[in-house]
């Protein structure tokens, strides 16, 4: 795992931004997938500015969803698929045919995992994984106790993953469960991009460098990825040694 730590928010979303733009320009026809949640959020103004600059440009590049809540929709507040279109897919001009996400209300869930599954061996591997860490050390909806061998799947949340779940919805959604892509892929990606940030995720993010690996902080999982770049400011790596 490659560490970069940078001086504040800021400095980090560049330095993922900046990774990314990497990969991309050595790979244009790349399968992508970002997470939502808030710490992406400055990577993606970084990435959005510089397509409007000219400096980069995703014409070629397919992006497939890494979760959602089930009974969400796309066009929900709140929902993952929402928070990519507003913050990067609509500002970037990613069009519709490049875009293969969960339809998390749909009446047959397990066919939409299947269709996820079979897009991606079709591709081989997802290029470029961008992800955020949960406060319980989930990654998608890979909560604690997960099966680091499956694919895609649908899960009931972790308490803490409901709780802190009020914080992206204007009005009190009753979420359970959610829509994944499992461990085994986020494994088979040939980049992962961790971002972290905030005292709030310190703890979490010392487990996931320092701790041996364990289902019950899922993260962990990362140390045995072969291409993974952790990017922190300073107060998520404060307890890092």
């Amino acid at each position: 795992m490659k560490t970069h730590i940078s001086h504040d928010y800021q400095e980090m979303s560049l330095q993922a931004a900046e990774l990314i733009l990497h990969n991309v320009k050595r790979k244009p026809d790349s399968l992508i997938c970002f997470a939502a949640g808030n710490t992406p959020l400055g990577t993606f103004s970084c990435l959005v500015e510089a397509v409007h600059g000219g400096r980069a440009s995703f014409d070629r590049c397919r992006f497939i969803s890494l979760d959602e809540w089930v009974g969400l929709s796309g066009a929900d507040e709140g929902s993952c698929r929402q928070t990519l279109n507003r913050h990067f897919f609509e500002p970037c001009g990613i069009p519709e045919k490049n875009i293969h996400f969960f339809n998390a209300i749909s009446g047959d869930l397990e066919a939409e995992c299947r269709a996820m599954d079979d897009l991606i061996e079709a591709h081989g591997a997802i290029d470029l994984l961008l992800l955020g860490v949960g406060m319980n050390g989930h990654l998608g909806f890979n909560e604690p106790g997960a099966d680091f061998e499956r694919g895609s799947y649908v899960t009931d949340l972790d308490p803490v993953t409901k709780q802190v779940s009020v914080k992206y919805f204007p009005e009190q959604k009753d979420v359970q469960k959610g829509i994944t892509l499992g461990i085994k892929h986020l494994l088979q990606a040939r980049t992962v991009i961790l971002v972290a940030d905030g005292d709030k995720k310190a703890d979490v993010m010392r487990q996931a460098l320092q701790r041996e690996v364990t289902n019950e902080v899922p993260v962990t999982v990362l140390q045995r990825h072969p291409d993974v770049h952790v990017c922190m400011d300073e107060a998520a790596a404060k307890f890092i040694r």
